[in-house]
């Protein structure tokens, strides 16, 4: 069972969040600072590769960086697809908005988008979502953040598809539930109305 307060833990973890992502932030902004593909890695322009990858997509209707270049490996110098050059291939991808049809989209670390995610949700963003929320957060859970988020119109992520949902039933099952007033009041099993019965909730306490 969880005891600790939901906050404090969030409030931990964020921090831990900021730390862990560091590394990544230096590494991204030197890439797209550029938008080139590093010469020791690749044989060939972004639009060349660009205009590979669109080809690829539409013989083969989706992708993967390593599936993409172990195809087209005349794109690549003998180093293979360093960590480096992966990540040139991905922003490339964001850029010519070809990442939907790659098969890691926000997949968990295999997916610049996914790391992303974690800058585009803010603790001042889910301070205000119910309870069961606000621990997927401190968990690093955060798909099942980010589908709450998106489909109450809080955040927008580049390519993010909410699908599935974050049913009371489900966030039950995951352990994640720890209800407050709010969801004691609420009338269905769907997450999305805490809201409206958190501002129903308060406006009755004033009147009374």
């Amino acid at each position: 069972m969880f005891h600790q307060n939901p906050n404090q833990n969030t409030r931990e973890n964020t921090d831990e969040l900021k730390t862990s992502f560091v590394e990544y932030d230096i590494a991204m902004k030197e890439v797209e600072k550029s938008m080139s593909l590093n010469e020791d890695d690749w044989t060939a322009s972004p639009d060349t590769v660009a205009e590979e990858l669109q080809s690829f997509i539409n013989e083969f209707g989706s992708f993967t960086p390593e599936l993409f270049v172990q195809i087209k490996f005349h794109l690549l110098r003998g180093s293979g697809l360093t960590k480096p050059a992966r990540d040139e291939f991905c922003v490339l991808s964001i850029n010519q908005g070809l990442c939907p049809k790659c098969e890691l989209l926000y997949t968990a670390k295999k997916c610049l988008l996914w790391y992303r995610l974690f800058k585009i949700i803010k603790w001042e963003t889910v301070q205000r979502t119910p309870p069961c929320i606000r621990l997927a957060f401190a968990k690093k859970s955060i798909k099942t953040v980010a589908i709450y988020l998106t489909k109450t119109n809080l955040i927008i992520a580049p390519f993010y598809r909410a699908i599935g949902s974050t049913s009371c039933n489900m966030m039950r099952r995951w352990g994640y539930c720890t209800p407050n007033e709010y969801c004691n009041a609420m009338e269905t099993d769907n997450t999305l109305e805490y809201t409206s019965v958190r501002e129903r909730v308060k406006q009755s306490r004033r009147m009374n």
